[in-house]
């Protein structure tokens, strides 16, 4: 489905905006603090339920309620929140419900000045990239996380007891085992499914071999976890919480065999993420059979000519292409063909 206008009341410094948007999309100029990041975040918070950060955070000041409407091909999504009543999506007149129903209906890959963590920073981040990506793709995906999520918490809060009976654990652990081994076994599949792109992409800034990997706590399977619970037994009682599992695994990027995170330069890194962004619109392309939305978000700025040359190539994936810059010239250069809508400064 394509976008052809985005509307907002109330969310973040609108109080009242439309843009209509062109068949391949729209760019956003203007200086900081304009208001260009907050329309790819109304894109976000529809397409995939969440923005870039808590429902309040996105309310405009002294507003109880917002809304984001994007009419689209097929139809018009309506997506509204109001303190005290939650989070609501509205689809061609008629609630969605569960809303993990609507996931992968229109499906986005963002590339983000702050998305440098997926490399740099702790592995919550690369948690948090999979499952962005495997929940519009598996709607049991995304209901295995809160399900997992659940169990963990339980299993965590009899630990934290201490000296708990494992009668009362087993109920928890089935459950952790059931929806874990789920999620592990997807996640495993995404990075076998992304690896091919993901070195071919690369291959046009250099001639180094890359490997994406999925680092287990304990084998995806109900023997492998009981097992490495056996061998944790001890520490868990310690610390008062579960040591394994999908939340406390990890993703990692090798480059000719040495991690990424540690040994790659600055800009091997810049060509690591966009090769991976590259992987994953493909992937995503292909399982959903719909075309993908393509956030890009000040990237200008820390791009060189070559690097912003191979996000062009990733708009090319793209049904539609959504992006923000200070700068006229770079848009025009870098994607001749999006039309442009430039955002005055903030008042005062």
């Amino acid at each position: 489905m394509r976008i052809e206008a985005i509307e907002l009341t109330n969310f973040r410094r609108y109080e009242k905006a439309l843009f209509e948007v062109s068949p391949q999309g729209l760019a956003w100029v203007g200086p900081n603090a304009s208001g260009k990041t907050t329309l790819l975040e109304a894109i976000h918070k529809v397409a995939i339920l969440k923005g870039f950060g808590r429902e309040e955070e996105m309310l405009r000041w002294g507003a109880s309620w917002y809304r984001v409407r994007l009419r689209l091909s097929e139809g018009l999504a309506e997506m509204s929140y109001e303190r005290g009543k939650g989070t609501q999506l509205i689809w061609n007149g008629s609630p969605v419900s569960p809303l993990s129903q609507w996931l992968g209906r229109l499906p986005i890959v963002s590339l983000r000045p702050a998305d440098v963590e997926w490399i740099e920073s702790g592995a919550e981040a690369r948690r948090r990239w999979s499952n962005k990506i495997l929940s519009q793709l598996s709607p049991e995906y995304f209901a295995a996380l809160y399900a997992y999520q659940r169990a963990t918490d339980q299993r965590n809060a009899l630990l934290a007891q201490g000296n708990v009976s494992p009668v009362l654990l087993e109920p928890w652990e089935a459950q952790m085992i059931r929806y874990g081994t789920l999620i592990q076994t997807k996640r495993l599949a995404l990075v076998e499914a992304l690896q091919p792109a993901l070195q071919t992409f690369y291959s046009q800034f250099g001639s180094e071999k890359v490997k994406l990997e999925y680092r287990l706590t304990c084998e995806p399977s109900a023997e492998g976890w009981h097992h490495r619970w056996r061998t944790l037994h001890a520490q868990e009682q310690q610390k008062a919480r579960t040591l394994l599992g999908p939340h406390r695994e990890d993703f990692a990027l090798y480059l000719q065999g040495k991690l990424a995170r540690t040994h790659a330069s600055e800009g091997q890194k810049k060509s690591l993420l966009i090769a991976l962004k590259w992987a994953e619109a493909q992937h995503l392309q292909q399982l959903t059979l719909r075309g993908i939305l393509l956030l890009l978000d000040d990237i200008g700025e820390k791009l060189d000519r070559m690097r912003l040359s191979a996000v062009g190539q990733l708009s090319r994936l793209a049904m539609q292409t959504f992006l923000t810059d200070v700068e006229e010239r770079r848009v025009r250069d870098a994607f001749p063909e999006l039309p442009i809508h430039f955002l005055e400064p903030p008042e005062g």
